[in-house]
């Protein structure tokens, strides 16, 4: 019971911080959001601009979070969710610099990861095995 509730605890804590930042903060064009997608645009000169660049960032945060969610779309959710804190870590380390946001991309992304830790599963000979695989040959065997 208790791994189920830590489970369901990190699928909000997650969800609701991507969430809270794109709607709170990308897709109401928030000064410092802003300020930050046009450091990023100027980054790669120019080539996608800020609003783009802004207000996409938040569409994908807000499918990312809808997807890990939801309990059978979880696990990809949190491999969406490790790809996207990496590109965040990586621009915050390259052209943003370090502050509240990359710290928060860091915690996200420890999360994701003990979320597709603790729902892995073990196959017979001892391997690694993910619910959805489980599911799967359990199905394919009656």
């Amino acid at each position: 019971m208790s791994k189920r509730l830590a489970l369901l605890a990190i699928r909000l804590l997650v969800s609701v911080n991507l969430l809270y930042a794109a709607i709170f903060a990308k897709f109401a064009g928030v000064p410092q959001s802003v300020a930050l997608f046009t450091q990023m645009s100027q980054a790669v000169h120019g080539l996608i601009s800020q609003p783009i660049f802004r207000l996409g960032s938040g569409v994908f945060e807000t499918l990312v979070a809808v997807l890990f969610l939801i309990p059978k779309t979880a696990r990809m959710g949190a491999r969406l969710v490790i790809l996207w804190m990496t590109a965040i870590i990586l621009s915050h380390i390259f052209v943003l610099g370090y502050g509240w946001f990359f710290a928060d991309a860091l915690v996200l992304t420890l999360l994701a990861v003990s979320y597709l830790l603790l729902t892995r599963k073990h196959s017979q000979w001892g391997e690694p095995e993910s619910e959805e695989t489980t599911a799967a040959l359990q199905t394919s065997k009656k």
